[in-house]
This record gives structure tokens, C-alpha cells and sequence, in this order.
């Protein structure tokens, strides 16, 4: 009975792989939320307008955009 409940106890206590999942791809996003709000923050102090600034911003979102086509070459 002891060794029943011993081995239920140890299998509530592992924490499945797959829970890390969503706080995986929410760490993913991380750095492309800061990138666009500084550089909004950036171009937004040096007076560019608004048109521009989502011009530029844009252009940060390049490399998240084409990560599908060049993983395969660096995996």
C-alpha cells in the first residue's frame, strides 16, 4: 500500500515535457516585440513619421518572415 501510493505521488510530481511548449513559443516572440517597440519608441523621438516608421518596422519583421525558408539550411 505504501509503494502504491509512493509510485502515485512521484508520477504527480513530474512535469510533462509538452507543458513547456506555449512558454517556448511565448519566448520566441519576446524579442520581436521588443525589437518593433523600441525602434518605434527610437523613430518616434527623432521626429520620422508615422508612415515611414511602419515602413522601417516592417522591414525589422524580415528576418521572423523568411526564418521558414532558411531554417532547413541551418538545421
Amino acid at each position: 500500500m505504501i509503494v502504491k501510493k509512493s509510485l502515485l505521488e512521484r508520477r504527480e510530481k513530474v512535469v510533462s515535457p509538452w507543458k513547456w511548449i506555449p512558454s517556448l513559443y511565448f519566448a520566441e516572440g519576446l524579442p520581436y516585440v521588443i525589437v518593433i517597440t523600441v525602434s518605434v519608441i527610437m523613430y518616434k523621438r527623432l521626429g520620422i513619421s508615422n508612415a515611414d516608421i511602419a515602413l522601417y518596422t516592417s522591414w525589422l519583421y524580415l528576418p521572423w518572415v523568411i526564418k521558414p525558408l532558411w531554417s532547413p539550411i541551418v538545421d
